[in-house]
């Protein structure tokens, strides 16, 4: 099967470059760790949606009551800068396919799907990425908001292959800036 490059429509909020691995979320105090377990540290408010409505509703609640938020993915930063007084909120709840058009070769999906999720959904429709980065375990909201790449000086960057997107503003305003 030929493999085709498609074009990412994602249903996004607070592209963070932020990535931390989630040590347990049932305790009050969070602990979270890196990738490599040079940063570790405690949240009490860590929040995990898994839809669009609870990720709407979180930030809604945040606005109200002045707090601030931070969205934070898998680990990949050696620094502690996912650390907040305010509310954080993972997206390793909120992935997936949501559709594919194999006619304009675009597939949809939420911003929590990892690089590695993503290639699997797309190999099942005869579908691969142009250029891929080293790290697969990255989040799609991560990899597009750092200006992830592969290599070769022909390939745009992830954010490049995106056709729409789905912006959640801090007031929680919907927002399609495409």
């Amino acid at each position: 099967i030929k493999k085709m490059w498609p074009s990412l429509w994602l249903l996004s909020c607070f592209l963070v470059a932020l990535a931390w691995k989630l040590s347990s979320l049932t305790q009050k105090e969070v602990p979270l760790v890196n990738f490599d377990e040079s940063v570790y540290f405690s949240h009490e408010h860590l929040q995990s949606p898994s839809t669009k409505e609870e990720i709407l509703d979180l930030v809604k609640s945040a606005a109200r009551n002045n707090q601030k938020i931070k969205v934070i993915g898998r680990g990949h930063s050696r620094s502690a800068i996912a650390q907040s007084d305010g509310v954080l909120m993972s997206l390793h709840n909120f992935t997936g396919l949501v559709g594919v058009d194999l006619q304009k070769k675009c597939v949809t999906v939420r911003t929590g799907t990892t690089l590695r999720a993503l290639n699997g959904y797309l190999d099942e429709f005869g579908l691969a990425l142009g250029n891929l980065p080293a790290v697969a375990d990255q989040t799609i909201g991560g990899a597009i908001s750092i200006g992830t790449h592969g290599t070769g000086l022909s390939h745009g960057n992830l954010a490049s292959m995106i056709t729409s997107l789905e912006l959640i503003s801090g007031n929680g305003e919907v927002l399609n800036p495409s």
